[in-house]
């Protein structure tokens, strides 16, 4: 049987698609006579049992979940002519320590294990399996790469250094022990699912240059207890806070304008959010099984919102004016309504 299947991608080059090998995998410069450049997407995925590999000269490209899964791979090293490594190469990689550089790449540099781009621009990889509890960003790295650090089972705290300015999808996603995240002033964007699963992360404010802030990246984060959004985002994306179950309330900057569909489902604790007067768009669960939210004053700019958007609210009592979309949201999600006094212009 073949322990490597492959598919061509040149007349001279192949690319390896699938591993069927055991424990140790030294993969070869050259099979079928052609050479082996790229490491397919997903092609070592899965195999439990591997502990080492060894990667070859001359290959260039790691594909994204390459390596995904391998839980007892402990260390990684980088030959000098890779010059890509797709995000999520290591992704789940539980045990894996570090991962090394040859000097001479071009493209990739390893500083303590960790691994950046050659500028040190970028972080691409940290280890999942590190034992720190600590780690200190270095200076000059300016964005973290999609799930760089994610499912990081010992890191506590992360020091962030003046000018990162992004954290990518599923950055820290799953980093279970992850307690605090310091963002610094002039980052500008969080993209979807970057603190997805912390359980442990207590409290997160955005600084005034936010302008993004992605899809679930706060999802799931059951011990997050407080959001402070003094940022310039204009819309809180979908189930951006979704199941924080202990988030109690929620600062949000003036300069929101629409909630996303289940921006704040699930978060059984949520008691105070101050809706600002710009807002035009609360979206379809939005506020589903909030059962500890009493009061809601809905602005009057408010024209659309979205189904079930109160559904389980059972202590709320929604302020709006008559005949307003949240009058009538209220009427159809079965919540108290009063009305605030102010006349619409459909009355």
């Amino acid at each position: 049987m073949e322990i490597y299947e492959t598919a061509r991608i040149s007349d001279e080059a192949v690319r390896i698609v699938s591993y069927r090998g055991g424990e140790e995998a030294d993969v070869p410069d050259t099979l079928h006579g052609m050479a082996v450049r790229e490491i397919g997407r997903e092609a070592f995925s899965g195999h439990t049992e591997l502990r080492r590999v060894s990667l070859p000269e001359g290959l260039e490209v790691i594909r994204t979940g390459a390596f995904a899964g391998c839980v007892s791979l402990e260390s990684v090293t980088v030959p000098s002519t890779v010059s890509r490594i797709e995000e999520g190469a290591f992704v789940r990689c539980t045990g894996l320590k570090s991962i090394e550089s040859a000097e001479d790449n071009r493209y990739y540099r390893s500083l303590s294990g960790v691994l950046f781009d050659q500028r040190g621009k970028l972080l691409c990889c940290y280890p999942a399996g590190k034992q720190d509890a600590l780690y200190e960003i270095p200076l000059g790295v300016s964005a973290i790469a999609s799930q760089a650090f994610s499912w990081c089972a010992a890191l506590r705290d992360v020091l962030i250094p003046p000018g990162l300015t992004w954290i990518g999808e599923g950055a820290f996603a799953y980093c279970m022990m992850l307690r605090s995240v310091e963002l610094p002033r002039g980052m500008t964007g969080i993209a979807d699912r970057a603190f997805m699963g912390c359980g442990r992360l207590e409290s997160i404010e955005m600084p005034g240059t936010v302008t993004e802030v992605g899809a679930e990246a706060f999802s799931g984060c059951q011990r997050l207890n407080r959001v402070v959004i003094s940022c310039l985002v204009t819309r809180l994306a979908e189930g951006v806070f979704r199941d924080c179950t202990q988030l109690p309330v929620v600062e949000l900057a003036e300069s929101v304008t629409e909630l996303g569909d289940g921006a704040f489902s699930g978060c059984a604790s949520l008691n105070a959010i101050n809706l600002p007067v710009r807002l035009t768009r609360i979206g379809e669960d939005a506020f589903r099984g909030c059962v500890s939210l009493k009061l809601l004053e809905i602005p009057p700019g408010v024209e659309r919102i979205g189904r079930n958007a109160f559904v389980g609210c059972r202590r709320l009592t929604i302020i709006a004016d008559k005949g307003s979309a949240a009058f009538e949201a209220a009427r159809r999600d079965h919540v108290r309504r009063r009305s605030s006094g102010r006349k619409t212009r459909r009355e």
